[in-house]
C-alpha cells in the first residue's frame, strides 16, 4: 500500500511541476475529402497524409515547372535575382 501511495504522490508532483493536467477536447468537425469528420483518429490520419506528401508534391511540382521552362539551371534563378 505504501508503494502505491509513493507512486501516486510522485506522479502528482510530476504533473504539478510540468503543468500536465487532463485537458478537455473541443474538437471541431473538419472537412476531409469533402465530408465532415470528428473522429480524432481520422483527423490525425488526414494531417499525417498531408504532411507526409508535402515534400513529394513540391518536388514533383518543381520538376514539372523546371521542365516547362527549358530545364534552366537553378543557378540561373539566383543570377537573375542577385546581380
Amino acid at each position: 500500500m505504501e508503494t502505491t501511495s509513493r507512486s501516486r504522490t510522485t506522479w502528482n508532483i510530476v504533473k504539478t511541476v510540468t503543468n500536465n493536467r487532463k485537458s478537455t477536447s473541443n474538437t471541431q468537425a473538419m472537412i476531409i475529402n469533402k465530408k465532415p469528420a470528428t473522429n480524432l483518429s481520422s483527423i490525425a490520419n488526414a494531417f499525417n497524409t498531408y504532411f507526409s506528401t508535402v515534400a513529394d508534391n513540391l518536388i514533383t511540382k518543381s520538376f514539372l515547372e523546371e521542365n516547362t521552362t527549358n530545364e534552366k539551371n537553378p543557378l540561373y534563378y539566383l543570377e537573375q535575382n542577385f546581380t
